[in-house]
């Protein structure tokens, strides 16, 4: 009995040097982290109860004593375990331009089984969210309603009020600052070495501080890669047309999708032709309140929401239909696509000014020399003319040396592609892997773009950041990941199981004879 209660003591003492454990982790001893305000502070739940908040300083130009002070906003999600893995989780969101922050409220829960034994970190990069934010607004649910003059030229004063917002620090809000800082807030967290998740341009952003601070990293997940070679918006046109028609090919499989909507390829382009000679303005009930507003819809708009469409597994199940109506003058669906599409892309929430730093110092000088033309391959966009216009006058910053050169690295690397992905696909993925010597690339048969949260993929990543080991990894179950069926109209729904049931009956009868 007295050994029994001894033993039943040491097992209290012990849970309470757990518990002091556990609280000396959660602090972690950081005077500018403490719990996230809540409800009554600022109208909504933190992400998660014992979610931990606080800014930490840098220098806008590190190599200036007396630069100024900027603030990078962190949001720290305790590991479950009292006593978790000395390594965490850092998430890098994409755009570039997007806020980590924001982001963690809809993608926190997808890690929750890497937290059960490792702290997550999401960290504004400079110039997002609240890390001093370059925002410029380009576009506003009014202008967009506005004729397509008009509208450019809403963009053209908007570019100009932003370019003199930001002249004097967009030099300073480039990727490779960003690493820096992160390795910074590494150091001050306390950890030496982390694990790093990026999705889209996160990615670049993980290969750079892959190359910058080896040291420091244990391993890596990329999530839709996308390295400085893709120079945005250079590839995206190739891109997004081959995801188009590897939709269209889809169609071509389903005899009914083929009857319905036929080659939504050719579609597509004589629609954007068509709104390239005479933009159209229609009345529709704006999809969120159901207000009648107007929208102006020129071959711009199409290609644009066409393009974020793909970038959604599910959206892009209505790509066909939106094609064929709209090549039969049916422009609604079209129109109320242009707001679905933009609030599932990766450019939703985008600060502007830290998107253009970015791009027009790292991706614009590896085609500023060639022909716009030869991108211009994809419904009429013009993306390189429209990026390149701005670049020309953006003021641009000063890179390492070696910036543009591949990535060589040992580390493990797990990357993700998906197949249909209209920005990312898995080609960019191949061409890292070359240089990486320990790395697996995974392509999802029906994935778009980023695909941690598609069917099985969250644990393989939960397995590879336990294991540090990808090329171990059993990741046949993404093979079970498969493009969802194209949307038809009911009528040929209707018909394909009229045909499916008089030709089991046909059998049947046969059967009988």
């Amino acid at each position: 009995m007295r050994a029994s209660i001894a033993a039943l003591c040491f097992f209290i003492i012990f849970l309470a040097g757990c518990d002091r454990t556990h609280q000396n982790t959660q602090e972690k001893k950081v005077p500018w982290l403490s719990l996230c305000p809540d409800f009554s502070q600022t109208g909504k739940a933190p992400v998660e109860q014992n979610a931990q908040c606080g800014h930490f300083d840098v220098k806008e130009n590190p190599q200036n004593p007396n630069s100024a002070t900027i603030p990078l906003n962190i949001l720290l999600l305790p590991a479950v375990n009292p006593v978790p893995e000395k390594d965490p989780l850092f998430i890098i969101a994409g755009g570039p331009g997007q806020s980590a922050v924001v982001v963690a409220e809809s993608i926190h829960s997808i890690f929750n089984d890497v937290r059960k034994n490792r702290d997550i970190v999401f960290v504004d990069q400079r110039g997002t969210g609240k890390s001093n934010p370059l925002d410029c607004e380009f576009e506003t649910e009014k202008s967009q309603q506005l004729p397509e003059s008009e509208q450019q030229a809403f963009a053209r004063q908007a570019l100009a009020q932003c370019i003199d917002k930001v002249k004097d620090h967009a030099a300073y809000y480039t990727t490779n600052y960003a690493v820096a800082d992160l390795d910074a807030v590494r150091a001050a967290l306390g950890y030496e070495k982390i694990n790093l998740w990026g999705g889209s341009y996160g990615s670049r952003v993980v290969l750079e501080y892959i190359r910058r601070f080896p040291a420091h990293t244990r391993a890596s997940v990329l999530d839709g890669v996308a390295p400085v070679a893709i120079a945005l918006p250079w590839s995206m046109e190739a891109d997004g047309l081959a995801s188009l028609e590897g939709l269209n090919q889809q169609c071509a499989q389903v005899p009914a999708c083929v009857t319905s909507y036929g080659d939504i390829v050719k579609k597509a382009q004589a629609v954007s032709n068509k709104l390239v000679k005479e933009p159209k303005s229609i009345t529709i009930p704006h999809p969120r309140t159901q207000e009648k507003i107007n929208v102006s819809l020129s071959a711009e708009d199409f290609s644009s929401v066409i393009r974020l469409a793909l970038y959604s597994r599910d959206l892009s199940s209505l790509i066909p239909r939106v094609i064929s109506e709209a090549e039969a003058g049916n422009y609604e669906l079209f129109a109320s696509l242009i707001y679905l599409a933009k609030s599932k892309s990766d450019m939703a929430g985008i600060s502007y000014g830290m998107h253009y730093s970015v791009v027009c110092s790292e991706d614009y000088p590896l085609y500023k020399d060639k022909n716009a033309l030869d991108s211009n391959v994809f419904l009429n966009a013009l993306s390189v003319q429209k990026y390149s216009e701005v670049c020309a006058q953006w003021p641009r910053g000063q890179l390492p040396a070696d910036y543009w050169d591949s990535i060589k690295s040992d580390l493990p690397v797990l990357m993700l592609s998906g197949a249909g992905d209209p920005v990312t696909p898995p080609r960019w993925g191949e061409l890292v892997k070359k240089d990486l010597k320990n790395a697996s690339h995974l392509i999802v048969p029906g994935g778009h773009h980023i695909v941690t949260s598609e069917g099985c993929v969250a644990q393989l990543i939960t397995a590879f950041i336990v294991s540090g080991d990808a090329k171990a990894l059993d990741a046949s179950c993404v093979q079970n990941i498969q493009p969802l069926a194209i949307h038809l109209p009911v009528s040929a729904i209707a018909n394909t199981e009229s045909t499916s049931s008089q030709s089991n009956d046909q059998t049947t009868l046969e059967k009988k004879e």
